[in-house]
């Protein structure tokens, strides 16, 4: 009963305890720990709406003059109200949730997408009649079954790993079973290719392999299976796309260029009529991001060029020095882009950085490189610093390979160019730019979705800089521990 004093919203353990409860929903965390079932902690009930009469004295002839008296709540009244309290019942005890449980899963999932991304925009359509699967591990409604399916699998297994609620688990992996079977039986229908929901349940099963891998490579090849989709398509039927549609594309490019890396072959996005229409304002994003994310296209190609010459047995052969001086060539050029793009984003205001010391780090023993810190205006800044500084890092690592094969053939006037120094450099800016990054999300209240962006970068940092070997690599891992953007970028690659 509202307002009414001793009556305690705790847990049942909790009170047959008779221990203080966090109230945490939907499960407390004292039943967490201790690993026992809980029936979470209880919520406010409107016995009875009407309005209290003050008790002084009164005269009676006026007591029951202008007093209006609302009728007792009804169930179907609580069914349209936005209130989270139960319809009335005479048992407090069985008192619960008027949400759906998949209702609580997905909220908790939308916490980690990107917001109003291709995934968020599906989840922010689903309807109420969508979420009758309580009992059964498939959908039977909904417009979009497919996609559902996969949504609140997505949903329910992150809900069930981040609470080891090994009951969701379970139910989780059945609809993952299920969510499969549909995918399949959808790619076997001539001119799937076309479907945006096709694309877009191939993005939320990469995703959710990179977060909960059910098997080596599984992530890899729901993206590259990805990219063969689209390959598929026409780029010039971009032109008439719908809004959600280019935030689609835009959603799965980042991931399309990780898994090509990720798998050392060349990305269509690297073709030039993909190119030539995400060059256009139909690609949705700035223009400074998307020349970025041309060069690291490039980069897929002539990363899996030099793989090829690498592999050739005779490396005096004349036509392989010619093939590694082109690679080379055209890596140099786009160093030479990359300093440009970087000039032209420093000139404008509010993009540059400065350095600070970093007096926390320094007393807990941080590495000497690590003891400055970059700041930068907001977290987006410093999320397209990382994103330019991975790139460089790419770039510099086919010079780095195309100088190892030049001097594996004895050519002529090959010398040090300072290469590895570049890259730990540039790995070093990144570890410098993590820590504003997160103050800046803590600030704004953003502890859920994490740019790909940011953790393809914390990789690359710790990679270049030595992994678990050195200390900077181990200084990164500590003061990372419990972020998504190192554990789940991690598991990506190392796979």
């Amino acid at each position: 009963m509202v307002n009414v004093a001793g009556r305690s919203k705790g847990c049942f353990n909790c009170r047959k305890r008779r221990v203080k409860c966090d109230e945490t929903q939907p499960t407390c965390k004292r039943c967490q720990k201790l690993g026992i079932a809980c029936d979470g902690p209880r919520t406010l009930v409107f016995v009875e709406g009407k309005i209290i009469r003050s008790r002084r004295t009164q005269n009676p002839s006026n007591r029951t003059k202008g007093v209006t008296m609302t009728p007792a709540w009804k169930r179907e009244d609580v069914k349209k109200s936005a209130s989270v309290s139960p319809p009335y019942q005479s048992s407090p005890q069985h008192v619960g949730l008027r949400f759906d449980e998949y209702e609580v899963y997905i909220c908790h999932l939308r916490r980690y997408l990107y917001p109003n991304g291709p995934v968020d925009l599906g989840l922010q359509q689903l309807r109420t009649s969508d979420l009758a699967i309580s009992r059964y591990p498939t959908i039977g409604a909904g417009a979009n079954p497919l996609f559902n399916q996969a949504a609140l699998t997505f949903a329910t297994l992150l809900f069930g790993a981040q609470h080891h609620q090994a009951r969701i688990l379970a139910k989780g992996y059945d609809m993952h079973g299920v969510a499969l079977r549909q995918l399949n039986q959808a790619l076997s229908i001539p001119g799937c290719h076309e479907r945006d929901d096709i694309i877009n349940v191939i993005n939320i099963m990469a995703m959710l392999e990179m977060c909960l891998p059910s098997g080596p490579r599984n992530w890899l090849k729901h993206m590259l299976g990805l990219e063969q989709l689209i390959a598929l398509r026409d780029p010039g039927s971009l032109a008439y796309a719908s809004t959600q549609t280019l935030e689609l594309y835009k959603g799965v490019r980042h991931m399309i260029l990780l898994a090509s890396l990720r798998n050392r072959s060349p990305s269509i996005l690297a073709r030039q009529r993909w190119k030539a229409v995400l060059q256009t304002p139909l690609s949705l994003e700035p223009r400074e991001e998307r020349e970025l994310h041309e060069v690291m296209a490039d980069c897929t190609v002539l990363i899996a060029a030099s793989d090829e010459v690498s592999r050739t047995r005779n490396t005096h052969d004349p036509v392989r020095l010619e093939r590694v001086e082109e690679i080379q060539t055209k890596a140099r050029d786009l160093l030479t882009f990359l300093q440009t793009w970087k000039q032209q984003w420093d000139s404008e205001k509010g993009n540059s950085c400065i350095t600070e010391d970093d007096f926390e780090a320094i007393c807990a023993g941080a590495p000497q490189a690590l003891w400055m810190v970059y700041k930068f205006q907001n977290d987006s800044i410093a999320r397209i610093f990382m994103l330019y500084t991975t790139a460089m890092i790419h770039v510099l690592q086919i010079v780095e390979v195309t100088e190892e094969l030049q001097a594996q053939s004895g050519f002529p006037g090959v010398e040090t160019s300072g290469t590895l120094h570049l890259i730990r450099a540039a790995g070093i800016s990144i570890a410098r730019s993590i820590p504003d990054y997160l103050q800046h999300r803590r600030y704004r209240g953003a502890t859920g979705f994490t740019s790909p962006v940011v953790q393809w970068a914390v990789l690359m940092a710790w990679q270049v800089l030595g992994r678990d070997e050195s200390a900077e690599g181990k200084w990164m891992v500590g003061a990372l521990q419990g972020y998504s953007e190192y554990a789940i970028a991690k598991a990506a690659w190392e796979v």
